[in-house]
């Protein structure tokens, strides 16, 4: 169980601007709301099809708006969710929709929007935050650490061919829709539980995933959904689209990848073979893939597919007793932290660490610490992303006992990369 450490229920206070107001939008202001944050990140305005997804999805009581006079002028978000930790799960708010128009920036918007989210998070108990950063220096001031890879990878399909050892098996059929929402639902809850970053999703959320609205497009065909079934059993799916091409030579299409799920290794196998498979094409690409993606180990060319590392999921522990707490580790031991948290000043102070393979529990304390390190360092650290060796060889840790990070790195790591599949 965590303990947190006595402290204030609130970070310090913000103001607000002056003359400008702070608070939840209402359903009625949806469109202002999306089309300032569209304009923050330079994108084109939301469309009615696309106003009539994000609807429902969003959680108005967890918006907020800064408006000036009647416009609005910044923005930000949460979706509630579950994310899945090594060993358990727990309540985390995805951090969205976080913009500040170009007339208001450098007046603190930013930093009370920040303010109101995590004192809000906190309240409702929830001890994780996690955000997709558009500028990868932005959010380090407020506690949050690179705490997930990604990979965008391309693979030449004249050299796609599978490994002798491997094959697949099962059922595939293209679905519609209606088909696809509750069968990927039930795939999407079977796998997440078993990858550290991964977010529950209910139907609501794949039929959103599913909404191929014209904006995902890009020049792209509609959306081909493939589900992969074992028995009666929905056990992966595969959702692509095609950008038709032609050169003198002939047909030089690209299969773009979205999205990859599966429940079982079989399953894995088979829907992999299928997309390289698909005629016609010159290659594939996909992005948001796990960083440790076993595909070049079933291929029999081992130097596909060609790897870009990107940055991933951004970590916030807004209660780091209960965050610790929550999850297990892959050895037994105890680490004294010493926490520097100004932001959520709740978490500063010291907390022991007692856990292992069975489970966790953190408290207050005041023995000798055993590392010193700030919020943001033990946000990039939590899923077991990064290596307590690698922050401290970079200046971001202090061993203040010996061997601790040793110890550490030992009851951190994790059997599999973390990994979340689904933007927000």
């Amino acid at each position: 169980m965590g303990e947190s450490l006595p402290s204030p229920g609130t970070g310090p206070a913000i103001a607000a601007p002056a003359g400008l107001e702070l608070r939840p939008i209402r359903p009625e202001e949806q469109r202002p709301y999306s089309t300032v944050m569209r304009r923050a990140f330079g994108a084109s305005f939301p469309t009615d099809e696309e106003l009539e997804v994000s609807k429902g999805i969003t959680e108005f009581d967890r918006t907020l708006a800064f408006f000036d006079g009647p416009e609005i002028v910044a923005t930000a978000g949460i979706f509630s969710y579950e994310m899945t930790v090594p060993g358990g799960v727990l309540p985390c708010a995805g951090v969205t929709r976080v913009g500040v128009l170009s007339t208001h920036r450098r007046k603190g918007l930013l930093t009370a929007m920040m303010r109101r989210q995590l004192d809000d998070i906190h309240e409702r108990g929830e001890p994780l935050a996690a955000l997709y950063a558009s500028e990868a220096a932005i959010y380090v001031r407020f506690g949050y650490g690179l705490a997930t890879y990604q990979a965008s990878i391309e693979i030449e399909r004249s050299r796609a061919a599978f490994a002798n050892t491997v094959t697949g098996g099962g059922r595939l059929a293209l679905v519609d829709v209606a088909s696809a929402v509750p069968a990927f639902t039930r795939i999407w809850e079977r796998a997440r539980h078993s990858q550290p970053g991964m977010l529950g999703l209910d139907e609501r959320w794949i039929r959103s995933e599913l909404s191929d609205l014209e904006l995902h497009r890009e020049g792209a065909s509609p959306q081909y959904r493939v589900l992969h079934q074992t028995g009666d059993e929905p056990s992966g799916f595969a959702v692509y689209r095609i950008k038709m091409d032609w050169d003198a030579a002939g047909p030089n299409g690209t299969l773009r990848l979205e999205k990859l799920v599966a429940a079982t290794t079989e399953a894995y196998a088979a829907l992999w073979r299928h997309v390289l498979d698909v005629d016609l094409m010159a290659r594939v690409s996909a992005e948001m893939r796990p960083v440790d993606e076993p595909l070049r180990f079933l291929l029999a060319d081992g130097r596909q597919p060609k790897t870009r590392i990107e940055d991933g999921l951004w970590v916030r522990l807004v209660d780091a007793a209960i965050a610790l707490a929550g999850r297990r580790y892959a050895a037994d031991g105890r680490l004294v932290l010493r926490i520097h948290d100004e932001f959520c000043p709740w978490n500063a102070g010291q907390l022991e660490l007692q856990g292992g393979p069975s489970g966790a529990e953190a408290r207050a304390s005041t023995a000798s610490p055993d590392l010193e390190l700030d919020a943001a360092t033990l946000g990039a650290l939590y899923l077991g992303g990064n290596r307590f060796r690698s922050l401290y060889l970079a200046g971001r840790i202090k061993e203040l006992t010996a061997g601790a990070i040793a110890r550490a790195d030992s009851m951190f790591s994790i059997d599999r990369a973390p990994w979340c599949p689904s933007h927000f």
